[in-house]
């Protein structure tokens, strides 16, 4: 069939269907009738390599996905080499935490001590028993 659009001439050849007489048969408003049904023929499907978010996977004539196992162990690959930097830097990062936490203590001791000098200076003996006892708790 010679179809034309916008002037652009092309052939069209619609698909053929087979159909089929059923051996079922019924009545429809009083007449007899038969059944038919189309016989559904298999398309085959494009063949090809995909890749989605990074996962490669390729289709079958049949219609099925296969994911390519090859791409995937790759992938934890580079995954693991991305978190091998990712390890140091929380190591460091711990280790600067760490180091954080025990100049706190350091400094929290300094601190008291300068308190309890300046309290036995003033001869303070309340504030001084405060201070040993923080001082105990401390340690």
């Amino acid at each position: 069939m010679k179809l034309c659009y916008r002037g652009v001439e092309y052939d069209y050849n619609p698909p053929m269907l087979e159909v089929s007489e059923s051996e079922l048969t019924g009545r429809y408003r009083g007449c007899p009738t038969q059944f038919s049904y189309v016989r559904h023929l298999p398309i085959p499907q494009p063949v090809a390599e995909l890749k989605y978010r990074g996962n490669a996977y390729r289709t079958t004539a049949k219609g099925r996905i296969e994911q390519i196992a090859e791409q995937a162990d790759s992938i934890f690959k580079k995954l693991k080499a991305l978190s091998q930097p990712a390890d140091s830097m929380a190591k460091a990062r711990r280790n600067l935490l760490q180091e954080a936490a025990r100049n706190h203590q350091e400094n929290i001791q300094k601190n008291l001590l300068h308190r309890l000098q300046v309290a036995k200076a003033q001869g303070n003996e309340r504030l001084i028993h405060q201070l040993e006892d923080e001082m105990h708790q401390l340690a």
